[in-house]
């Protein structure tokens, strides 16, 4: 479900017409992030790590009502749902993208829906969802520590959707860490609304104790 935003009404309509004016209006941040209590629990509970931090951020974009706003063909609409869009790689290891994973706040809903994308994905079946408004796209590096990413951008089509990566898994002490980037639409999101997203990262992190 999703409603039309009345843009004229909108609180957010002086800072959403300020950085609509531009012609690269992306913002985003690097951060490390804690995922120590990620990998205990994949450990007791045949997860991937990639499976788990997908949903965890999921979970953590939708509960934030500021990233339901989507542009959809110059309008505005707020979602009820935000789903997302992940990389993987296929048998030649060429980065191939899902199909959109429906949001679910169960686990077990949410892990069906995305091995199966992730499964037609490597296996080259596709459909249009990918580039749904309302999807977050995934990615990651798993070979290298990131400090920043450099998203390839259409600006002759911008869009709002929130593109989020991380880096290789590296140990300070005995806690293990990612250095995880989110870049946003800044007509949409601030850096108030990046740092309740990573926030909710780590509370529901902390959560898996």
């Amino acid at each position: 479900m999703k409603n039309k935003v009345l843009v004229e009404k909108w609180d957010r309509k002086e800072i959403f017409d300020f950085f609509s004016s531009y012609d690269d209006p992306y913002t985003g941040v690097t951060t490390p992030i804690n995922i120590t209590n990620i990998i205990k629990y994949i450990k007791d509970n045949d997860i991937t790590f990639y499976e788990m931090l997908c949903y965890i951020i999921l979970q953590s974009i939708n509960d934030i009502d500021e990233f339901k706003y989507c542009l959809e063909q110059g309008k505005v609409y707020k979602y009820d749902h935000i789903n997302l869009s992940c990389t993987v790689l296929d048998s030649n290891n060429i980065m191939q993208f899902t199909n959109s994973i429906k949001y679910s706040n169960e686990l077990k809903l949410f892990l069906k829906n995305f091995r199966k994308e992730k499964q037609d994905a490597e296996l080259l079946i596709k459909d249009k969802e990918i580039q749904s408004v309302n999807n977050i796209y995934i990615s990651c590096a798993p070979w290298f520590r990131i400090t920043s990413v450099k998203h390839p951008s259409d600006f002759k089509n911008i869009d709002s959707n929130p593109r989020i990566t991380w880096g290789k898994i590296y140990q300070i002490q005995n806690d293990q860490y990612i250095d995880l980037s989110i870049q946003v639409n800044h007509a949409f999101q601030d850096g108030y609304h990046i740092g309740l997203f990573i926030k909710n990262i780590e509370s529901k992190i902390d959560e898996l104790r």
